[in-house]
This record gives C-alpha cells, structure tokens and sequence, in this order.
C-alpha cells in the first residue's frame, strides 16, 4: 500500500514538473513578439570626386516578399536565448577614378552602441541555415540561389569607372532605439584606405 501511494505521488510530482516546464516554454514564447525596427530614412548616399556611393537599409517585409514562398535567407527573427537578427543594407558604389578599388566584406563594420558587427559572408548564412531541420532541402537550395545573386562576394572589386551593387548583411543585437553607424572602408591608391560612415536612427517601439 506504502509502495503504491509513493509511486502515486512520485506520479503527481513529475506530471506537475511537465506542466511547470510547458507553462514557462509558452511563457518565453511569448516573450519573442517580434517587431523590426523602423528607421527614420531608409538611405543614405555620399558623393565625392572618387566615388557616389548609396546604402539603403532593406526591410526584412521587402526581403520576405522578394523571397515569394520560401524563407528569406536575409530574414532571421531574434529568439529567447540567441537575440540577434540579420541587419541587410543594399550597397550600390560607382567608382569614379581611373584605377579599380576594392574592400573586403568583413571589413564592414556595424556599430549599435557599444556592440560592433562584422558583415557575414555567403558560406557563414548558409551554415546558419543548413542547422535549421524545419527548412526544407528544396526551401535551401532556392536560397543559396538567392544569396549568389544578391549578396557581395568576399572580396569586392569594382573596376575603373565601374558599378557594383549588392546586399551587405550583419548579424546584431538590435535594442529598443538609437543609432546604427556602418562603416566602409575602400583601398584604392595607397595602403590607407578611405573610412565612409552612414548612420540610420531607429526605434521599435
């Protein structure tokens, strides 16, 4: 009799432990309504007599919809234990000098407060994706496509009066508001290269 009310309550202890665990998953769930930022300008251009250079910060509801049915590989939501979401600017340069120019795409920096961010490159987003189990293999193979065609290569080379365009994707902890600064810098003649900074002020709130 000992033995079966002590399993009985054994029972009742770990079914009770379930629920409490389920309440807090549905809890923190909760916690992950998810609202992008909205941005005061969208972009923000420099001319000058080496270059014209334009970077639009590009909505994830503008990636999704270019995306059609399958998953934006640009689109990636903040979670509970990993509050980071994809930052895209869409970055059009016309060299205007007579000797071709280049930067490296990780030596993009984004700054939002006091955290700095290093612009991604294709192999790490699709590494990203290859893990998520609930995308489907058709789903990531249309967007590897999508990365070939859209976003900058790792080495960026824009040729004498020449035109490159392209997505530049950063992968940040966006608080509530404030400013985002993302800095370019561009080799040309020399060693030292040109530092070009775009500010974007948002909030979500």
């Amino acid at each position: 009799m000992r033995t079966a009310m002590k399993f009985l309550h054994t029972k009742i202890i770990m079914q009770l432990c379930s629920a409490a665990v389920v309440l807090l998953l549905i809890s923190l769930s909760g916690c992950t309504t998810y609202e992008s930022p909205r941005f005061e300008k969208l972009t923000e251009a420099v001319q000058d007599e080496k270059y014209n250079i334009q970077v639009r910060v590009v909505p994830s509801e503008e990636l999704q919809h270019k995306s059609g049915r399958i998953p934006s590989p640009f689109v990636r939501d903040p979670g509970v234990f990993d509050q980071r979401e994809y930052v895209v600017f869409e970055l059009t340069m016309k060299n205007k000098t007579d000797k071709g120019i280049r930067f490296e795409l990780t030596d993009l920096e984004l700054k939002i407060g006091a955290g700095s961010y290093y612009a991604k490159n294709e192999f790490q987003i699709k590494q990203y994706w290859d893990q998520q189990d609930d995308i489907k293999s058709n789903e990531k193979g249309a967007m590897n496509r999508i990365m070939k065609t859209t976003l900058l290569p790792r080495t960026v080379n824009v040729p004498a009066d020449g035109l490159k365009r392209g997505y530049v994707v950063f992968l940040a902890k966006v608080p509530k508001y404030g400013d985002m600064i993302m800095l370019l810098p561009i080799v040309g003649e020399g060693f030292k290269p040109d530092i070009y900074e775009f500010t974007y002020s948002f909030t979500r709130l």
